[in-house]
């Protein structure tokens, strides 16, 4: 298709052109056999009311006056890609000069990538006015936000603009690595969420920037439909990010339910706009924006009820997306309220709107994150102390006999390899006189003296009998203080008219992976050197060195040396 020829429109002299104002835009629909000079000639075919735009049409043509404008080179800008081709003339007072049909898919991309740019040629003489026609627009009220602009002095690689995109694609690339770290410390579904959505913020803002002819060979189609697509995903994927980190007691199930569905519709609504827009361009457009509204309210509806009970995620929830909220509610509102012919288009904000928003989700993230290992850090807390408290002896805060037999091999590997057993002498007489509370504080008081370390592991058997576990060098010599501090203890911490001693029981057991005596067979050995020691006469000690071990019968042996001690 190609306008009329220079001689064509000569032929329409000034007398056959339609009466513009100086500086109007008008538009008109075309056929493809008719020539400006026709269309020029009826003033009854131009509309200069940008409110009355045509349904449909198979071409339309729209008209800038530029008599008295500044002379300069002027670029045909066409915020819209619901059209096939475009041709730019300039009628000059000479002539008229034009650039033949340009494809949309031909154009060089811009930011944003469905705005085209055409430059006017040069018009012979002075330019009367710049003419587009437009081949096959599928939504005819899109085109009322063509202009025409002083064309770009420079052709830079990148724009400002496209400079500034690059960097916030970057800045969003680390949420996205910070949430693949996170997932495999929570294992939990909403950092894969806020990955999924950081990722296509990044892809978002990498397509709709023009960024992607810079590093990727992609046709123009193929970089509209990534830019529109990954749009409505991660529309969709924010609201399945909330319904999975708000905080499952305050998100109620209708909440849930409402939140996941209005994700579900976003994403149907992007992919049914991309398979049927060229074919139903007004009615799947009004289906789009509707979508989004039901969207927008679905999403204040899904958050209505955790916020009002506390919810602290919520919270960085409508932070976050307020920005983005605000500029879908007036794009919707703009685009329904004006049948389309005024799209609320703010490509640099929304940047900004998506950056913000994976930004601060991105903190929410971070705080749930320090949240929930609080939570676990409390709870293996807790159970570390109702551990503890199982394994330990109420009275005296020792190790109680439970736990020793469990752990005696690792024990035993980390260097224990003395055993001591150690019982007060006639302590039942100190009960009797003095009453079990004294008893017990006499009990608190020699576990004091026995003092534990990192080399002695003390150990209260039961009553008034301990057991010690020592490892290192001069651990017989270390057993025996202690033995003796548990006399000097008693005396000096309880007013009595009689000493408190102690008889003890040590063996020393050799240090290798042979001698595999359990804990109660050298607990038995031990024992039996105690009631040696108290047969003896009491307040001493009886010890052996192990070079082998062979176990003996239990029951009578220690029987016969608690009676002997008697």
């Amino acid at each position: 298709m190609v306008f009329a020829s220079p001689s064509a429109w000569a032929q329409t002299g000034s007398a056959g052109q339609a009466d513009f104002a100086p500086g109007s835009v008008c538009h008109a629909s075309a056929s493809p056999d008719e020539t400006y000079a026709a269309i020029a000639a009826d003033q009854t075919r131009w509309v200069c009311d940008d409110r009355q735009w045509p349904g449909r049409a198979e071409q339309i043509l729209i008209r800038f006056d530029q008599r008295g404008a500044e002379a300069h080179e002027l670029d045909l800008i066409l915020n819209t890609r619901t059209f096939a081709a475009v041709n730019v003339m300039a009628l000059g007072t000479h002539g008229v000069a034009e650039t033949g049909f340009v494809r949309w898919s031909e154009v060089p991309v811009t930011s944003p990538v469905w705005q085209t740019h055409v430059a006017v040629p040069s018009a012979p003489g002075e330019l009367i006015a710049a003419i587009a026609r437009v081949d096959g627009p599928t939504l005819p009220a899109r085109l009322a936000s063509v202009e025409l602009e002083p064309a770009s002095q420079s052709a830079p690689v990148a724009s400002t603009g496209q400079i500034l995109a690059a960097m916030l694609c970057g800045l969003l690339l680390a949420p996205f690595l910070f949430d693949l770290g996170l997932f495999r410390f929570l294992r939990s579904s909403f950092p894969v969420y806020h990955a999924a959505f950081s990722l296509l913020a990044v892809i978002q803002t990498f397509s709709v920037a023009g960024l992607m002819p810079l590093f990727l060979t992609v046709s123009r189609d193929a970089q509209v439909l990534i830019a529109g697509l990954s749009f409505d995903f991660l529309v969709g994927v924010s609201a399945l990010f909330a319904a999975s980190f708000i905080e499952p007691d305050k998100l109620d199930p209708r909440g849930r339910r409402v939140l996941v569905g209005i994700g579900l519709l976003a994403g149907f609504a992007g992919v049914v706009r991309v398979a049927f827009a060229d074919i139903y361009p007004e009615p799947i457009f009004h289906f789009y924006y509707l979508c989004y509204a039901i969207f927008m309210v679905g999403l204040l509806v899904g958050l209505s009820h955790p916020l009002r009970c506390g919810s602290r995620a919520t919270y960085f929830l409508l932070v976050s997306y307020s920005p983005l909220i605000a500029i879908g509610f007036m794009r919707i509102l703009s685009a329904l309220t004006t049948n389309f012919q005024f799209v609320f288009e703010t490509i640099h904000a929304q940047h900004l709107a998506l950056g913000w928003q994976v930004v601060v989700s991105a903190f929410a993230v971070a705080d749930r994150f320090m949240i929930i290992k609080q939570e676990r850090d409390r709870a293996r807390t807790a159970a570390q102390l109702l551990e503890r408290a199982s394994e330990r002896d109420a009275l005296t805060g020792l190790y109680n006999r439970r736990i020793i037999p469990e752990r005696f091999d690792q024990l035993r590997t980390a260097g224990f390899s003395t055993l001591a057993v150690i019982d007060l002498d006639h302590f039942k007489s100190v009960n009797d006189t003095y009453g079990h509370s004294k008893g017990d504080e006499v009990l608190r008081v020699v576990a004091k003296a026995l003092e534990p370390n990192r080399d002695t592991v003390v150990i209260r058997m039961g009553g008034e009998e301990f057991a010690l576990l020592l490892r290192g060098r001069g651990a017989l010599k270390r057993a025996e203080y202690r033995r003796k501090a548990v006399t000097k203890a008693v005396a000096g911490a309880m007013d009595f008219d009689r000493e408190v001693t102690a008889s003890m029981g040590v063996i020393k057991v050799p240090g290798n992976d042979r001698f595999c005596a359990s804990f109660d067979e050298l607990y038995e050995h031990a024992d039996r050197l105690l009631y040696e020691a108290k047969a003896a006469g009491r307040d001493r000690t009886r010890s052996e060195r192990l070079t082998a071990f062979v176990p003996r019968g239990r029951p009578d042996r220690r029987g016969a040396n608690r009676k002997a001690a008697a």
